[in-house]
């Protein structure tokens, strides 16, 4: 899986089908910082995700994927953003994500290939790439979607990228009561087919709720439930509220999310959706400068498990804004965090600084 792959495969789309004179576009996410624990340590992370579109028909179209990204380093340790990504890796190959062919037909649209879903994804900065209601799944199989006025739905059946015998069925049911008005819900099962349905299969299903008043407040509200397979199966419940508000120059952000776990069946050493908090609360007034400028002021309370208050802590994360053009931003960012407890020192205090652009095309 290296970038000879990924440009075998666009050469075969390109010239292989070249007599149906396709439309080629690209498209592309990068997100890329540096920073410092201001004690010697210096980190470098980064993600570029692109894709290829060639449309040969107004019916058949397909896709190609790939991506770069630090965390497939040897130390694995390159998350973006903040992650501690070693500088002497930055440098990795590009990886195969995939490719599929779409159908439009008059009875639905058909994909068949890697298909990938995700629900419940966060605006929170610090987990931008993150979901809680299904992490980010590959699936090679087919998937169907129709839309019917305010209504749509889509079902997906494949091969997890799991091992050889995992399968996924998967379906979204959507409402667009109106342009600023939307529930999303996604349900679906992951299962082992050499295993019982009591220790090999997993079932999910969530909600998505999005709405907005003019442009001055957006309200988005997830919520997910899992089933997780086991000897004795275990329940999972999550909730993300993430409103938003706009009002002259002045803006807000908010972030609120936590995990209820009664079957304990997250481990902090290897949590469940990456994610590793049980309970975040995190807040950012921010004033515009200019069209190009912007200051904002991250204050976010985390807690890494629920019941534990000894393991909570306290962030403060000033940040600069640059909007040098559509679709490109330099952030720059400094950070203090502390431990909460009653007596606290010195020692309890953790520092950072840094610098992040992300750019999408």
């Amino acid at each position: 899986m290296n970038r000879h792959i990924f440009t075998s495969a666009v050469i075969f789309l390109v010239f292989f089908f070249v007599g149906a004179q396709p439309q080629i576009s690209f498209n592309g996410y990068l997100d890329a910082d540096f920073w410092s624990d201001l004690e010697g340590a210096l980190f470098t992370n980064s993600e570029l995700d692109l894709g290829l579109f060639v449309k040969f028909t107004e019916k058949v179209s397909a896709n190609v994927y790939a991506t770069v990204l630090s965390a497939n380093s040897g130390s694995g340790r390159g998350f973006i953003p903040g992650g501690n990504g070693m500088p002497q890796e930055r440098w990795v190959n590009v990886a195969f994500d995939g490719f599929d062919i779409t159908y439009k037909s008059p009875l639905g649209t058909f994909s068949v290939g890697d298909l990938v879903y995700q629900f419940g994804t966060f605006n929170y900065y610090l987990y931008k790439r993150l979901s809680m209601i299904t992490e980010e799944s590959f699936t090679r199989g087919i998937k169907y979607e129709i839309q019917k006025g305010n209504y749509s739905q889509s079902i997906l059946t494949g091969v997890a990228d799991l091992n050889e015998s995992t399968g996924d069925v998967m379906a979204v049911s959507g409402f667009d009561f109106s342009d600023d008005n939307s529930l999303y819900i996604s349900y679906g099962i992951r299962g082992d087919v050499k295993s019982s349905f009591k220790t090999g299969s997993d079932l999910f299903m969530g909600g998505s709720y999005n709405s907005s008043i003019g442009s001055m407040i957006s309200l988005k509200a997830d919520f997910g439930y899992s089933n997780i397979s086991g000897e004795n199966r275990k329940n999972l419940f999550t909730i993300l509220f993430e409103p938003s508000l706009e009002v002259n120059q002045f803006t807000t952000d908010l972030t609120f999310y936590m995990l209820f776990d009664p079957d304990s069946a997250n481990n902090l050493n290897d949590p469940l959706f990456g994610i590793p908090d049980e309970f975040l609360v995190y807040i950012e007034p921010g004033y515009k400068l200019t069209d190009k400028a912007k200051f904002g002021l991250p204050l976010e309370f985390h807690g890494a498990e629920l019941d534990n208050n000894d393991d909570n802590s306290f962030w403060v994360v000033p940040t600069f804004y640059l909007f040098p053009s559509e679709n490109v931003q330099w952030l720059l960012w400094g950070m203090v965090t502390v431990a909460v407890q009653k007596n606290i020192s010195s020692e309890d205090l953790s520092y950072g600084l840094g610098s992040e652009i992300i750019v999408s095309f």
